[in-house]
């Protein structure tokens, strides 16, 4: 792979001058002193709102949004200082390369302000020595923040063709991730040397690929488990819900978890195992999850605000249940008593699923059943997912009726005739801070497998989840639960 084309002015790697390798190691341990007492003064500030913060990278796996005013901004004002620290360090012609390379590190940390100098300080590194891997991973990055998310792809593959680096092999993967559920082609890797979508290649699956790769390359980092649990995730609500992804992206968690303790104090692996927990209706474990995210990073709101919304919805729905809809007089009496036969539909007759209250129905899969009853209330949670459907049988009986991948257009009617097929039942009782949350939940796959009026829903009632990633400008937020669209 070429050089990028990039320019730079004899300050931009430290001054020139004598010296030679020994010289030179000397003078590179200087400049990187300076860029880690750089790093260690940004980690000293305040907290910064995570999903907001400019200064983090796509190394995070998460968003981030508004630029700093650089005459307010103190990190900043400590970045200037230091790159002037860093011109009077002198280096000879051969160890200007390197040295670019620290420059530009310290140009990202604060990429709003110092991106565009540090990727022409990379671009000249590259030049000098097309070699430098380090170079070509900042280079994707920097590439990655002002949304040119195919030159970072093929940036992370020339870090490749200079030899293995998980970090690069994680970014490959993230960024792949993001072509895979954002705008633009799919299917085209970077160049040859770093793995790419070969033909019939799904982007999702050659980013799952990637972190594979990075895990094998060291299986104690724990940043690359975390990035393997999200390939997982993103490939789960991408390829039909398999289970087998589910359960592959918690058991990555849960070992980037055990092999680094680094990963336990990362919010964002609470916050999007949550967003996977509460897809599979393990609510215990999202509430705590969001929770632990929320205490980890105090100042980030999404955690905070999804933590309170599913409280909200699950108290929601037990009331709804506990009170049948909260409906009195006629509309109760309308929705009371056995349901007609007939309004099975397609599901009634002869060799037909067997009618069953709910009473009758054991937890877990109930085949070649089906429950009847009436619909007393519907509940759409923030995000749609899953809408729910208050059912009372014939006996009186109420469970929820929790349905996937259904279109934001579609829905039914208080009063309406509901027949499950083959209902998956779960008793669910769920304690989380000082509040109990009981009831019996009917969890189905599809709008279409319903029976509504004895007709099944059309065909545009389905409409599978997908995973909201953010502009791969910045970096996909995949924390985002998915969304009814």
């Amino acid at each position: 792979m070429a050089a990028p084309e990039g320019e730079a002015t004899a300050a931009d790697g430290g001054g020139t001058g004598d010296g030679g390798d020994g010289g030179d190691e000397e003078a590179l341990k200087r400049l990187e002193a300076l860029v880690t007492d750089l790093y260690n003064f940004r980690d000293s500030l305040p907290t910064r709102d995570p999903a907001h913060d400019p200064t983090h990278g796509p190394t995070h796996d998460h968003a981030h949004g508004h630029a700093p005013d650089p005459a307010q901004d103190p990190l900043v004002a400590e970045m200037e200082r230091t790159l002037k620290l860093m011109e009077q360090i002198h280096v000879s012609p051969e160890g200007r390369g390197r040295a670019l390379v620290l420059r530009a590190r310290a140009l990202g940390v604060a990429p709003e302000v110092g991106g565009a100098r540090a990727e022409l300080a990379l671009g000249h590194a590259l030049k000098l020595d097309p070699a430098l891997g380090v170079a070509w991973r900042q280079l994707g990055e920097q590439r990655w923040r002002r949304g040119d998310l195919r030159g970072a792809r093929e940036a992370f593959g020339g870090a490749l063709q200079q030899g293995e680096d998980p970090e690069a092999r994680r970014l490959l993967s993230m960024a792949l991730r993001a072509q895979g559920a954002g705008p633009g082609p799919r299917g085209e890797g970077p160049a040859p040397g770093g793995a790419g979508p070969g033909p019939g290649g799904g982007a999702l699956r050659e980013s799952l690929a990637q972190a594979e790769a990075a895990v094998r390359c060291d299986p104690r980092d724990g940043q690359s488990w975390y990035v393997l649990g999200n390939a997982h995730v993103s490939l789960f609500f991408a390829g039909g819900q398999s289970p087998g992804s589910a359960r592959r992206a918690l058991a990555a968690y849960a070992q980037a978890e055990r092999v680094d303790p680094a990963a336990a104090a990362n919010p964002d692996l609470h916050l999007n195992r949550a967003t996977l927990l509460q897809y599979l209706e393990r609510f215990q474990g999202a509430l705590e999850g969001l929770s632990r995210a929320a205490d980890l990073a105090p100042q980030w709101e999404e955690p905070r605000r999804r933590h309170q919304q599913l409280i909200g919805y699950l108290g929601d729905l037990c009331r709804l249940l506990e009170t049948r809809g909260k409906l009195r007089g006629k509309r109760r009496r309308g929705v009371a008593g056995p349901v007609p036969l007939p309004l099975l539909g397609p599901l009634g007759g002869a060799g037909g699923p067997r009618p069953s209250p709910i009473a009758g129905l054991r937890p877990g899969p109930n085949p070649h059943r089906v429950v009847l009853g009436r619909a007393l209330f519907s509940l759409t949670p923030p995000g749609g997912v899953p809408y729910t459907i208050g059912l009372q049988d014939g006996g009186g009986a109420v469970a929820a009726i929790t349905v996937y991948n259904s279109a934001p257009n579609w829905g039914v009617a208080v009063g309406d005739a509901v027949g499950v097929a083959e209902p998956v039942l779960s008793q669910h009782l769920h304690q989380h801070q000082g509040q109990t949350f009981s009831f019996v939940s009917l969890r189905v796959p599809s709008p279409l497998s319903l029976v509504v009026n004895g007709k099944r829903p059309p065909g545009h009632a389905l409409a599978p989840p997908r995973l909201a990633l953010t502009n791969p400008s910045a970096m996909p937020d995949e924390a985002t639960p998915p969304s009814r669209c």
